[in-house]
């Protein structure tokens, strides 16, 4: 999809790609015993396909970079939706989350490209 949106985003003055990761797909994150993500149970297909991700928005930040397209990877954190009713308990929105991605689909001409990002600031790969 991003490489079929690639023209039109060109023609754009403040083209931006803001992939939806999530923590999980933070390797530093997982493997730090400390992190309440280490402690989380194995996921096959979800944490590996959000790791993926990250690892492909860093190559299209490499490939776009020299035409002023930033791409970033944005974690929501966890938000009380359809696919989160597993999990009782979780009071934020997902307009809560979804604040990070509009920043980074929002940011200026210098804004950061090839980064993982929550609404705290930068997330470990």
């Amino acid at each position: 999809m991003t490489t079929a949106m690639l023209p039109l985003l060109a023609r754009s003055p403040a083209a931006r790609i803001v992939n939806v990761s999530s923590g999980l797909g933070s390797i530093a994150r997982m493997t730090d015993p400390e992190d309440y993500f280490a402690t989380r149970p194995p996921l096959a297909a979800y944490v590996p396909s959000k790791t993926a991700l990250n690892s492909l928005t860093v190559q299209y930040a490499k490939e776009l970079r020299s035409r002023n397209i930033l791409v970033n990877a944005a974690d929501p954190g966890p938000c009380a939706t359809d696919l989160t009713t597993a999990f009782p308990g979780l009071t934020r929105t997902a307009a809560d989350g979804a604040a990070v991605v509009v920043r980074l689909a929002t940011l200026p001409d210098d804004g950061p490209t090839g980064g993982f990002f929550d609404e705290h600031g930068p997330v470990p790969w």
